[in-house]
């Protein structure tokens, strides 16, 4: 069950997505070859923001932003996330801010947790691991 006290958890989120052999397919990115991440977005102007500064490379064709609740979320990095290593949350595109990109994120784990409740940290305290 979702923590209805936590920040994340109430409001919605957005991804970026496409449809890929009859499949949702989000966009993750992994510029080290280190497992990657998946960009998640408070706002979805931040998720047009990030969509429109895409390299080219990472760009690829038929992205769009898709709204999620906090359990369709889980569901993502439970299942057709598995292999990402971590979750940014509201990330610049790699081409502006790639360097930072191990400042603004955590864990996959950590973050589910946290999105089901079990973290104990406060939403402003979520840290990188």
């Amino acid at each position: 069950m979702l923590n209805r006290n936590s920040a994340l958890g109430r409001r919605p989120l957005w991804i970026l997505t496409s449809d890929q052999h009859n499949q949702v397919q989000p966009l993750t990115l992994d510029p080290d070859g280190d497992g990657g991440f998946l960009p998640v977005f408070s706002f979805e102007e931040e998720a047009q923001a990030f969509l429109q500064l895409l390299g080219e490379e990472e760009k690829g064709t038929g992205w769009r932003i898709r709204e999620t609740t906090a359990g369709e979320l889980i569901s993502v990095l439970l299942a057709l996330c598995a292999q990402v290593k971590r979750v940014a949350l509201d990330p610049l595109p790699l081409s502006c801010g790639g360097a930072v990109l191990a400042f603004i994120s955590v864990k996959r784990e950590h973050f589910v947790q946290h999105l089901m409740g079990e973290s104990r940290r406060m939403t402003g305290e979520l840290l990188p691991v």
